[in-house]
């Protein structure tokens, strides 16, 4: 079966204009200028005029790389294009592209398919190593591609340009640089806004603070601040500058007071919720053309405007019973839009139309090009991905559900038709509608698309001990499985807590009220015929109390960095860390007949540890050497190696008397682990040679942590897995629900991809109320449905 949709999709060849400026940034057509790092070969030139670096991954190899001495001033560019091909990507498992500041580097990672592409980064791509001065003083450029399997690749590199947007998202950068405890928070929001745009199909531009400061809004037409909680007076009178020059904003939850004006309020209030439930929902008035009915929140405290010199109300908080609360939530005015908290996850298909509808109201001039994309967004990556996954999977679904399909599918078609007549007659609002009820149309069509598959192993991670917020095991577990999963993964203990009366670790106090929760957990589980594989956080002292982990710090138990700072948590070659580790694994498997134990964060925290002066001296006596300069030799000198291999050995040995000790305990335990996706490179920086134990018998499955939000990345990582892994036993990749967080179609593709590569289940993060509300009962459509 084959659908044709050309004729319908005609009309929405993009153009560029959302794009204000494309300037060239390096042509590539020089190999004098890269040089080579640690055995890299030497870069060539391609008959055609093109760099070519040549990636043979000798011995010990863990990436080859090329840098080049440049000055640039990259502070107004939000975005990156870089142009390259590859022959041979197997043999490479990423790129990065690192832009050198000072003292650091800025690195924005991306995979690579093999043919010509061209891979766009923006700032928010980038990730931050040492301490860079700015992107406004770039010092040089670096081009690492990293090792998978070895073998040699051959990277032909062609141009790499800077672009300024006319949509901005700002980061709220001040707050990073200051060490804030809201630096996660400005992450985690700026990081939802740039999915949403990205996954709206619009190109956009990605800002700090910082170059607001240096004026970098000039070429933008609408800068978006997710939660800068740190706005600088200087960075204050720049936006001011932006908005009296014609530009608009878009405020959630900081609200200088420099730039309440603007937006037309003169004063607002803050206040947490009253009553649970306070702020579920936002409910929007029809003054704004195209914007939803509600939004979904879940918001705990808000910023509220109470006087207006100009603004209007357009958006009211709705608690959770539906009554309207009489507190304005979203205005607008002469400057932009304020909201009076974060955007939070969740109703994402509602928060794209509302972004557009809002797009649309603050720049009418580009009306026809955003109408263009939500349209495109909405159908032809749907309607081609229904279309394609018909012609594979017809005859493995039950013709009354392919039925529905085809029925569905002609309902889609018509509203987009009709959105299509809506944007040619300059009627945006009506679009919107139109396309919005094909998007969900469409949404249900594919889920309905996918087969399901018997007898798999289906679980989920649970991160609560508790399970999901507000119900009770029973009702989290039978909700698990009539959803069709046969397992979870609930995390009921911490390098230094337990969530059941335990005679190992500290026991949470919430146990004295709320009882045991391996007991409960398991009672529930075993009435719905659900296995429980106990979670077990390694080494890591979240969630313990103070006063343990100060007793760890006295007795010289915590880990160090190379500079000897202090990480909070337990230092794996410490002996009494050890016996911590295994014991209170064993007492899981000892008081409660659960089916397996779970290991998690079974590895170091980042490559940058542990060098404390208790590793030194319990490698020294291992080795039987004295390491004269600590840490040096063993970081980059001639002890090097051999600590790599001890660092191994420290996690690996608790892997190997787990699994054999538990077995004596109870022989039909299964003994597994959440692990890094990237093997190798996962061996060298966190010392996680998850291979070695599967080879060697430690493990019984293995769930590789694949959150990606990139199918294409995600294929690669299962096939990769599939291979170490080489069928000595199960593999149930992990899809990252929560984490990046996806919507139930592409958790539902992740799940068919890793199927079809050859994967025995799978393993769901995270068992929450958004998973088991929104995510489950899509997934029984198709995937799950038997």
């Amino acid at each position: 079966m084959s659908f044709c949709l050309t004729g319908l999709m005609l009309s929405l060849i993009l153009s560029s204009g959302l794009e204000w400026e494309r300037v060239s940034l390096e042509n590539f057509d020089n190999p004098s200028d890269w040089t080579p790092q640690d055995g890299s070969p030497t870069a060539e030139l391609s008959p055609d005029g093109h760099l070519i670096l040549k990636c043979r991954f000798k011995e010990g190899m863990e990436r080859c790389f090329w840098d080049k001495e440049i000055r640039l001033d990259l502070s107004r560019y939000g975005r990156f294009s870089l142009k390259l091909s590859v022959e041979n990507p197997e043999a490479i498992s990423n790129g990065t592209i690192y832009f050198r500041s000072g003292e650091g580097w800025f690195g924005g990672w991306f995979p690579l398919r093999g043919e010509e592409e061209t891979i766009s980064l923006n700032k928010g791509d980038f990730r931050i190593e040492g301490k860079p001065t700015g992107w406004d003083r770039v010092d040089g450029i670096r081009l690492s591609f990293w090792r998978r399997d070895g073998g040699t690749a051959r990277v032909i590199v062609k141009g790499l340009e800077g672009i300024v947007d006319r949509i901005v998202v700002v980061r709220g950068n001040l707050t990073i640089l200051k060490g804030s405890p809201e630096t996660r928070s400005v992450r985690q929001f700026a990081g939802l806004m740039i999915r949403l745009l990205r996954e709206s199909g619009l190109e956009f531009g990605v800002l700090d603070d910082t170059d607001v400061e240096e004026g970098a809004l000039v070429g933008a037409r609408l800068a978006i601040f997710p939660f800068n909680p740190d706005i600088s007076d200087r960075e204050c009178r720049r936006i001011k500058e932006f908005i009296e020059a014609g530009g608009k904003i878009m405020l959630f939850y900081s609200l200088p007071k420099p730039l309440a004006e603007p937006l037309g309020i003169s004063e607002f209030d803050w206040t947490r919720e009253k009553y649970p439930g306070q702020f579920t929902s936002i409910s929007f008035s029809p003054q704004i053309e195209g914007m939803p009915e509600s939004i979904l929140q879940g918001s705990w405290n808000v910023r509220i405007p109470e006087k207006f010199s100009s603004a209007r109300v357009i958006g009211e908080w709705v608690d959770s019973k539906g009554r309207r609360t009489g507190i304005p939530a979203m205005t607008i005015g002469p400057g932009g839009v304020f909201m009076g908290h974060v955007l939070l996850a969740g109703d994402l298909h509602n928060k794209r139309r509302m972004l557009f509808a809002l797009f649309g109201e603050l720049m009418p001039e580009v009306r026809e090009e955003l109408g263009r994309r939500f349209i495109k967004s909405t159908s032809i990556s749907r309607l081609d991905g229904i279309s394609n996954l018909l012609d594979e999977t017809m005859e493995m679904i039950p013709r009354s559900r392919a039925e529905r399909v085809l029925k569905g599918l002609e309902e889609a078609k018509g509203l987009l038709w009709k959105g299509e007549l809506a944007l040619e007659s300059n009627r945006y609002g009506e679009l919107l509608d139109y396309a919005c009820g094909a998007g969900e149309k469409l949404r249900e069509v594919y889920l309905m698309t996918f087969p399901s598959r018997k007898g798999e192993f289906r679980a989920v991670w649970c991160h609560s001990a508790f399970g999901v917020e507000g119900w009770s095991w029973d009702e989290a577990a039978k909700w698990l499985a009539d959803h069709g999963f046969t397992a979870i993964m609930p995390n009921m203990l911490w390098g230094g807590v337990a969530y059941y009366p335990s005679e190992v670790l500290p026991v949470a106090d919430e146990v004295k009220e709320r009882g045991d929760q391996i007991k409960l957990c398991l009672k529930a589980a075993k009435k719905y015929g659900l296995q429980v594989h106990v979670w077990k956080v390694n080494w890591n002292l979240g969630r313990s109390p103070e006063w343990f982990v100060e007793k760890m710090r006295e007795e010289g138990r915590l880990q160090l960095d190379r500079d000897g700072n202090e990480i909070k948590w337990l230092c794996p070659s410490h002996p009494e860390n050890f016996k911590l580790e295994l014991e209170s694994m064993l007492e899981v498997v000892r008081k409660y007949d659960v089916d397996g134990i779970h290991f998690d964060y079974i590895r170091y925290p980042h490559g940058n540890a542990c060098y404390c002066k208790g590793c030194k001296g319990r490698f020294e006596k291992a080795m039987g050497i004295r390491v004269e300069r600590w840490p040096q030799d063993v970081i980059d000198g001639p002890y090097a190696r051999q600590y790599a291999e001890w660092r191994r050995e420290q996690i690996t040995r608790l892997v190997r008397e787990v699994s054999r000790k538990a077995r004596e305990i109870n022989p039909k335990i299964k003994i597994s682990a959440a692990v890094f996706k990237d093997y190798p490179r996962c061996r060298d920086t966190v010392g996680q040679d998850w291979k070695a134990w599967i080879e060697a018998g430690y493990l019984d499955f293995v769930c590789p942590m694949n959150y990606t939000d990139d199918d294409g990345h995600f294929a690669d990582l299962v096939r990769n897995q599939i291979k170490i892994v080489g069928g000595r036993i199960p593999l149930y990749p992990g899809v990252g629900a929560s984490a990046p967080g996806l919507e139930a179609e592409q958790v539902a593709r992740q799940i068919h991809l890793a199927r079809k590569l050859g994967a025995d289940g799978f393993t769901i993060f995270n068992y929450d109320l958004r998973l088991a509300e929104q995510i489950l009962p899509a997934l029984r459509k198709g995937v799950t449905a038997e």
